[in-house]
């Protein structure tokens, strides 16, 4: 997937908390629509 600067960030390879390797940044209602999409991803993978 293609990184959207201030929404989401690449873990790998640093100490973090949480599981995987992408960090979303929810600030906003438009954010949370934009999430939907990569909830999903990660559920039917998972």
């Amino acid at each position: 997937m293609e990184l959207e600067e201030g929404f989401t960030r690449d873990v790998r390879g640093i100490g973090h908390l949480g599981t995987g390797d992408l960090e979303v940044r929810i600030a906003s209602s438009a954010d949370v629509k934009k999430a939907v999409s990569l909830i999903r991803r990660a559920v039917e993978e998972s």
